[in-house]
């Protein structure tokens, strides 16, 4: 019989993580563009991003309703806005851009979450997104998520992205918060999956 699930982590409560985990501020503004289905998912390593960095915005994706308010905060001109997303087709590497940061502007990085199949749609079906800069990854080592059929070693997690991305533009400390926090999730769903009592 499965036990009722924490709303932070989103694990059952006997295997909940939360109070390990120690929240950040960052120094940019973070979007997660949820697909409308990743919220329920257990698996989603959505939530521990949002306890790790609680200022962190979340947005559902809708293929018939555009969001509004993120679309406002991309058109801001006091807004440098980012897509994080691998440049592992043509179309996607001719706006791949050097990051850089002006301290006039608002730096936004915008995390599409969900599938890799979905996250594709997210981005292939919102024009709305097909002007910003993408800030792609080139990962040093292999996935450490497991939870999901058909992974890709050389594809990263939103979590395990997110931190290295934020590594990469100098925002060290959320970034090693971020991966702590995923190892973290990672251990207990582990534990969760067994039945071991922590």
């Amino acid at each position: 019989m499965s036990e009722p699930f924490c709303p932070e982590c989103g694990l059952e409560t006997p295997w909940c993580c939360c109070d390990q985990v120690t929240p950040r501020s960052c120094g940019v503004s973070i979007v997660l563009l949820l697909n409308e289905n990743e919220p329920a998912r257990p698996t989603t390593t959505s939530r521990i991003i949002q306890k790790a960095l609680p200022e962190t915005q979340t947005f559902i994706w809708q293929r018939t309703a555009q969001p509004d308010a993120l679309i406002k905060q991309i058109e801001d001109p006091d807004t440098d806005a980012w897509l994080l997303f691998p440049a592992d087709r043509p179309e996607m590497e001719k706006k791949v851009r050097d990051f850089s940061r002006t301290d006039r502007k608002n730096t936004l990085l915008i995390v599409p979450d969900g599938t890799w199949k979905e996250v594709r749609k997210i981005v292939r079906k919102s024009p709305w997104l097909a002007q910003l800069p993408i800030l792609a990854l080139a990962p040093q080592k292999p996935t450490q998520y497991t939870l999901r059929r058909n992974a890709h070693p050389g594809q990263l997690c939103s979590a395990e992205a997110l931190s290295e991305a934020l590594t990469q533009i100098g925002e060290l400390e959320a970034g090693q918060t971020l991966h702590d926090a995923f190892d973290l999730f990672m251990d207990a769903f582990d534990q969760q999956q067994k039945r071991i009592t922590p």
